[in-house]
């Protein structure tokens, strides 16, 4: 087949088909980007930000997605809210109004790197910890005085160096912070090696932070975690509890290649142990999803491939079957026409008579 009957079927079909995200009504969740004012030492700086949250008035109970921090300016400077939209949107099925913010010196937010943990020899830990810990603070109090949030119901979430943002916020706590989620949290590891600079002063800033916190938090880190391994992951636990934190600690079995990746890449993996933290302390849990059924005429290959398709942590996706058994699907935080889109172009390649026969939508625009 030609592109251009390839393009002509396609259009034919798209238009014939009816939109399955229609039938369905309107996606439940909305995503938001804005700039958050936030003040910093008399001055407003404008911070990158996207929200995702429940579709309706609320108010909702807030959750605060805090970012890791590459090695370099020119990485730091690439991040994006976006590469948290799954996480975002994982915490807004549970009926959280999930935000993520860029911090000073991130992706497109105003003001300077101000975070820095010195040169190793002289690791400032407690310092950096606490300097990322006001933009998070900032971040709630923006978001407090939105009508669509609960501003007596925060929680954070932060990996990496935003996990260390998140025990130090605890140590000095906004109004409404009830809960802290820390994923694989620290500072200070090399970037050409899997090793951290002084661990004991690590160690100790964390100890710091359990003396001062009162706040419920539950510490999430895999067995394979080359960034903060579990031998040094249990001396920050257990130097954060000596202090008084009330805390719990989930160590997860090895994930991929990397366990520090889990956060981003692993939700299906600690959302039960999550669900049962934020169940305890009265916070909303996910509630069950219906899941969709698989369409007929689908071999093993294909019934495997529905099930990831299924499983997908993406809030839009969708799924094309040929009569041949071809079959394709795409998965993203994106608008469902492109997703629609890409995963008939990708089946119709091996079979002309391809069509959408399945789709989730969940995540529109406000």
């Amino acid at each position: 087949m030609g592109r251009r009957s390839l393009r002509l079927l396609l259009l034919a079909l798209l238009l014939l088909a009816p939109s399955l995200a229609r039938a369905q009504g309107e996606p439940p969740l909305l995503r938001h980007f804005f700039r958050l004012p936030a003040m910093f030492d008399g001055q407003v700086l404008a911070l990158e930000a996207m929200e995702i949250r429940p579709r309706g008035m609320g108010p909702f109970p807030l959750a605060v997605i805090a970012h890791g921090t590459p090695a370099t300016t020119g990485q730091r400077q690439r991040y994006t809210v976006e590469q948290y939209g799954t996480v975002a949107t994982e915490l807004a099925r549970h009926g959280f109004a999930a935000v993520v913010v860029m911090r000073r010196g991130f992706g497109a937010s105003e003001g300077g790197f101000a975070e820095t943990t010195g040169p190793c020899g002289q690791s400032r830990y407690a310092e950096a910890g606490m300097e990322s810990a006001r933009d998070l603070h900032e971040t709630v109090r923006a978001m407090a005085a939105q009508p669509h949030v609960d501003a007596r119901r925060v929680i954070v979430v932060g990996q990496s160096a935003g996990g260390f943002a998140a025990l130090a916020l605890g140590a000095q706590p906004p109004p409404g912070l009830a809960a802290i989620v820390n994923f694989a949290g620290g500072r200070g590891r090399f970037a050409d090696r899997n090793a951290v600079c002084e661990p004991d002063k690590l160690v100790a800033a964390v100890a710091q932070f359990g003396r001062a916190t009162r706040i419920a938090a539950l510490w999430i880190y895999a067995e394979n975690d080359l960034s903060f391994p579990p031998e040094l992951a249990r001396a920050m636990f257990q130097a954060y509890r000596a202090g008084g934190a009330a805390a719990e600690l989930a160590m997860l079995p090895p994930f991929r290649d990397d366990g520090h990746r889990l956060f981003v890449d692993g939700v299906e993996r600690w959302r039960p142990v999550l669900d049962g933290f934020l169940r305890r302390l009265g916070l909303p849990a996910s509630p069950p999803r219906a899941l969709p059924a698989p369409p007929d005429g689908l071999s093993e290959r294909g019934m495997a491939a529905f099930r990831a398709y299924v499983s997908a942590p993406q809030p839009n996706k969708s799924f094309a079957l040929g009569p041949r058994g071809a079959f394709a699907w795409r998965a993203d935080a994106q608008p469902i026409d492109g997703i629609r889109q890409e995963a008939l172009a990708l089946c119709l390649q091996h079979d002309p008579g391809c069509a959408v026969v399945s789709e989730v939508v969940e995540l529109g625009g406000d």
